[in-house]
């Protein structure tokens, strides 16, 4: 039995009116055992003219490489033309360099860019190697997000539609011109090409899916546009605006498959044979574990990423199998990284972990789940986080340009947790304390800034400088004693059921004074989880988690000693007085997105054998001001996770969501009642918020024991939330 070659090709310069078919009979026409495959017919973003990929099969791999050469330059006649007699020379090739977009739908509401990685190709590091290749980003990806609402609770509403399209680009370990084939030159490449793919003023939202290098060509591509410095060119301002209009911030996700964050182990090995051979040393050493260049660009994007005007949630996959059954490429720690991410493992090395057989392969089901969501959920408007400027090209955002001003310190990452991190379940983010962070026996050690000294928002942090000895309270100290002589904890035992996650407002707005007595916010935020940290430690076995709204590079999993959340506030962490408003929806959809994940996973596999680890349940604490600047997108994000628990039919009490006000801020109190009572009528959901206020008079005067079950079990427990106080006035 003769071999079956296969070779997929980019045929080009079609007239206007050329249909699939009309490509397939020309190909027949010239070769009648080609059997061509062919895929969507589009219109090429720079030419009044279409182009298409077609797949062709051949008995070797030399009789394919004949047949694309015959095909190249050949007259082209479509049956029914948009101009009559129209005709044109076709370009065929196999490179796929620059943007090829391989499948659209009408009306497409965003672009969604696969980036390969070192020495791979636009389309077959995505297609599968056997057979007739099976590209997911082409042949069935596309089918699954048309059949989804654009908006996940309006299952009936217009569906989703988008423009998938890939970038090619030439990087290999044997290139030998390494003076061009760096990082900053083909994200600066990955620019020019995104650039002239869309339409000049092009409002439509951005996703990118990247394969390990194409992950940080990606971070360098958005570095060079939008960090701020001194000497920025004309041409840099161009792309930044690229990625701004109406206001808006147009990258609303990235999805990243084995990206070497840390750097990559085999990168090290073959340095030296790369050395040997000529090839291209300066890239290969750019992607070894440590390498200056690679933790720069790190933390450089995870400042962009940090930015409120510039949130991007992303979704990092990592390979469950070493390549060959002898090294992992990118480990999974190196791919998970730092970021406060969703992540998921993939069944696969690093080559195969993109290569999926068909749309019911588990690991594609589980990724394509999971962008989709995203997409749904940033295209919906719960993820807007508006731009501060004056226009699209107004001026530098503040809080990068004090970022900027370190860069060039900006060289080592936070060191990493003692111990290897333990590998996760797709939806287990390392952000929720118990099964869903990397718990330890001990308090790890305090990260080290990746910001550098100059930049760093302590200067704002009134402990600072002065008494740095502040201690939990022990909850002995305020625990009242029953008539049996001993101390009443029982009401606080319903904390063992939860995993409890502090989101912290660390704006600008906390260094503010609020009263008479001269103290800030922020000390009365530090002053509130001094009476706390001691009984949500003393309960969640699992640890402790504590996210900011902005410096979210400082969130911590996993923390089992209240002393160690207080030095994280008194020594390391300070209201962020860079500008950019108060947000916090992206957190907010990030926290109890991962959290509903891992239920509905858990809900989904109960008939599976052995039985699966039933989660524990969230009692989310979040201690702000209340002057949020995205209040809608707040509301959206709790109604959207309200209707998920809904329609997973969970327990009344599987997640609860307590907002802690500090201040005395009327409008902002009010809101915040306005989430404790009104949404779940407003919306027909259940009711998971309770509001407290920590310093009002009517507070005060309860004992200080009834004051903290307030805050702790109020969003969790019915009765506590249903013990209301007025928080306004």
């Amino acid at each position: 039995m003769p071999k079956e070659a296969y070779l997929t090709l980019t045929v080009r310069n079609l007239p206007l009116g050329t249909t699939a078919q009309d490509v397939r009979d020309h190909i027949l026409r010239y070769n009648s055992t080609a059997d061509p495959q062919v895929g969507a017919v589009v219109r090429d973003s720079n030419r009044p003219c279409l182009y298409t990929t077609v797949t062709i099969r051949q008995d070797s791999d030399d009789k394919c490489r004949a047949l694309r050469d015959g095909l190249n330059l050949k007259d082209f006649y479509p049956r029914t033309p948009e101009t009559p007699g129209a005709s044109a020379k076709i370009s065929v090739n196999d490179e796929f360099l620059g943007v090829t977009t391989i499948a659209e739908h009408e009306n497409p509401q965003f672009d969604l860019y696969f980036i390969h990685g070192l020495g791979g190709h636009a389309f077959r590091s995505w297609s599968t190697d056997k057979g007739s290749p099976r590209m997911w980003p082409r042949d069935f990806f596309p089918d699954d997000v048309r059949n989804k609402p654009m908006n996940s609770n309006d299952p009936q509403g217009p569906r989703l539609s988008g423009r998938f399209s890939t970038i090619g680009y030439r990087a290999s370990a044997k290139t030998t011109w390494s003076a061009t084939t760096t990082i900053e030159n083909i994200a600066e490449n990955l620019l020019s090409w995104i650039r002239t793919d869309r339409p000049e003023g092009s409002d439509r939202p951005m996703y990118f899916a990247c394969h390990s290098l194409g992950g940080l060509l990606t971070c360098q591509a958005l570095i060079h546009a939008l960090h701020n410095d001194a000497s920025k060119s004309e041409q840099q301002e161009t792309y930044r605006r690229m990625f701004f209009q109406n206001g808006q911030f147009l990258v609303k996700g990235i999805f990243f498959f084995g990206t070497p964050f840390a750097g990559s182990i085999l990168a090290d090995y073959s340095s030296k044979i790369v050395k040997f051979l000529r090839g291209n040393e300066a890239l290969i050493d750019s992607l070894k574990v440590r390498s200056d260049q690679l933790q720069t660009i790190v933390a450089k994007f995870d400042q962009i990423r940090s930015n409120p005007q510039t949130k991007i949630p992303i979704l990092i996959g990592y390979e469950m199998q070493p390549i060959y059954g002898v090294k992992f490429v990118t480990l999974p720690e190196s791919a998970i990284s730092t970021f406060n991410a969703v992540r998921v493992d993939i069944d696969g090395d690093h080559r195969t972990m993109i290569k999926f057989q068909d749309d019911q392969d588990d690991s594609y089901r589980r990724v394509s789940e999971l962008m989709i969501r995203t997409i749904q959920t940033t295209l919906s408007g719960s993820n807007n986080v508006p731009f501060m400027g004056t226009s699209a090209g107004g001026p530098p955002s503040p809080q990068l340009l004090r970022r900027a001003e370190t860069t060039d310190s900006v060289r080592t990452l936070p060191p990493a947790y003692p111990g290897p991190p333990a590998l996760h379940h797709h939806s287990q983010a390392l952000g929720l304390g118990g099964d869903y962070g990397a718990s330890s026996s001990s308090a790890p050690p305090a990260p080290q800034s990746r910001l550098g000294k100059t930049s760093s928002p302590l200067t704002n942090n009134p402990f600072v400088g002065g008494d740095a000895g502040i201690t939990p309270v022990k909850m002995s100290d305020y625990i009242e004693t029953a008539q049996t002589g001993r101390e009443n904890k029982s009401e606080f035992n319903r904390l063992a059921q939860y995993d409890t996650v502090f989101l912290l407002d660390d704006t600008g707005s906390m260094s503010e004074q609020d009263g008479s007595d001269g103290r800030s916010k922020w000390e009365d935020l530090v002053q509130s989880l001094q009476y706390t940290v001691d009984i949500v430690c003393a309960y969640d076995k699992d640890g402790v988690d504590v996210h900011f709204f902005c410096q979210d590079e400082k969130d911590e999993h996993g923390i089992k000693d209240g002393q160690r959340i207080l030095n994280l506030l008194t020594k390391e962490v300070g209201p962020d007085e860079s500008g950019g408003g108060t947000f916090i929806s992206q957190q907010l959809w990030m926290i109890l997105t991962t959290y509903l994940d891992k239920f509905e996973d858990y809900k989904r596999r109960l008939n599976d054998q052995p039985r699966p680890t039933k989660p524990k349940m969230l009692n989310l604490i979040i201690i702000t001001d209340g002057a949020a600047d995205d209040k809608e997108e707040v509301e959206d994000v709790i109604v959207q996770a309200a209707r998920r628990l809904d329609n997973l039919n969970a327990p009344p009490s599987q997640i609860g969501i307590q907002f802690l006000q500090i201040g005395k801020d009327d409008d902002a109190a009010r809101w915040l009642m306005l989430l404790d009572d009104s949404l779940n009528d407003k919306h027909g959901v259940r009711d998971i918020v309770d509001t407290r206020p920590w310093d009002r008079p009517q507070e005060i005067n309860k004992s200080l024991q009834e004051r903290l079950a307030q805050i702790l079990l109020g969003g969790i427990w019915r009765a506590r939330d249903k013990a209301k106080t007025n928080i306004v006035g």
